[in-house]
């Protein structure tokens, strides 16, 4: 572990966690294994292992640094919080309790729960939206999973309607949204034009002219994922405007997506084996 070293610097992400007497086992012993769980899991999924390593030696009063600690906080006391008001004793599992401090309710623990998890995820767009100006970071495994879709950002789960737990809403939606990507650049837009469109996103350096495409995408998108039919109207509409800007979509252009709307059209001649009167 890097960023969060002791108990001092725990309980600064930590509000309203009482101070260890003497004798006790710290809040940061307690926490370290899952700490590191924590770190590695942030590493792994979102900052990459080398953006930690170079943010470790920032000042500790450092926003990015201070944001990469916050989060793991978060989420290593939300994968605790189920043990920790839990003892093994000789005879059984008992609850830390005594005469001042009565035990939270199990409605108060799952509130604190979810708030931890809306926490961290809060925190990873957050973090998301510092990386994709890193021109390090967006040549990393982790940068290429979020720049698959024109959703880089937990967003995509609100849009969807899911108010809790976004990260894990959003790992299954960003499959379903791959496939309907694939379909759309497949056979309107182009995988050039959409890979375009996916990079930019990363980036939030939409121009002018791709904003609006990129927004009624979304929007298209949005509704499949909610079991809602496609909506050609929008969607020819969308490849029309593409067609007539050769200019700003040249990619488009000269591609096989576009070979399908180019297709000759029928000449009806005396000497064609299907002449109409």
């Amino acid at each position: 572990m890097m960023l969060i070293n002791n108990d001092e610097q725990l309980r600064h992400f930590l509000p309203n966690v009482l101070a260890t007497c003497d004798g006790e086992v710290s809040l940061f012993d307690k926490l370290q294994f899952h700490l590191n769980n924590a770190e590695q899991w942030l590493a792994e999924n979102v900052t990459g292992r080398d953006f930690i390593s170079t943010v470790a030696g920032a000042q500790a009063d450092d926003a990015t640094r201070a944001l990469l600690c916050q989060t793991i906080a978060a989420h290593a006391f939300h994968v605790a919080l189920p043990s920790l008001d839990l003892v093994l004793t000789p005879t059984g599992f008992g609850i830390v309790s005594n005469g001042n401090i009565a035990p939270a309710s199990a409605e108060r623990v799952a509130r604190l729960s979810e708030s931890l998890l809306l926490l961290r995820d809060t925190l990873i767009d957050q973090l998301l939206s510092q990386l994709c100006q890193n021109a390090t970071w967006r040549e990393t495994p982790q940068a290429a999973y979020f720049s698959a879709t024109l959703f880089p950002s937990l967003e995509l789960s609100r849009l969807a309607g899911h108010t809790s737990d976004l990260w894990e809403h959003y790992r299954v939606l960003r499959q379903q949204v791959l496939s309907i990507e694939y379909e759309l650049a497949t056979k309107y837009i182009s995988e050039a034009l959409y890979a375009r469109f996916r990079q930019h996103a990363l980036q939030q350096t939409l121009s002018a002219s791709e904003l609006p495409i990129v927004v009624n995408l979304r929007n298209i998108e949005v509704e499949l994922l909610a079991g809602k039919p496609l909506n050609y109207v929008l969607l020819k509409s969308l490849v029309n405007d593409i067609r007539s800007n050769p200019d700003d979509f040249p990619e488009w252009q000269s591609s096989t997506t576009a070979q399908l709307f180019c297709q000759p059209s029928f000449q009806n001649k005396k000497n064609s084996s299907g002449y109409w009167f």
